[in-house]
């Protein structure tokens, strides 16, 4: 499993939800942030340039397919289009059901009762 974090201007949330919305994604979770990439220093001290945070949780072969939709979406070419992060998931635990890896995100059938908690 992989986790991609994606930095974006949140402008760019609608177009990007939008073309997100013909992958099956497993789930989505977008929260709000403050910071600054390379080009991006025109700020004072407690006024950092506003961004949004997504954060996807997918298997490993849906990754390409995921980062390929949201560079497609989000690339002008200009400064502060935003960032993808890739980063690998050692396991995942669905709390209400107790199933984990592939399952706890809904993309996989059911783990075999050893690896319950």
């Amino acid at each position: 499993m992989k986790l991609i974090l994606i930095m974006i201007p949140p402008e760019n949330l609608n177009k990007l939800l939008d073309d997100l919305d013909e992958e099956e994604l497993p789930g989505l979770t977008v929260s709000e942030a403050r910071g600054f990439g390379q080009h991006d220093r025109d700020f004072t001290d407690v006024e950092l340039p506003s961004k949004l945070r997504l954060e996807i949780v997918c298997e490993d072969d849906q990754v390409e397919k995921i980062v390929a939709s949201i560079y497609q979406s989000s690339h002008t070419g200009q400064r502060g289009d935003g960032k993808i992060f890739i980063l690998p998931v050692l396991d995942a635990l669905r709390i209400k059901t107790g199933e984990r890896g592939g399952a706890a995100l809904g993309t996989s059938g059911m783990i075999s009762e050893e690896r319950q908690p």
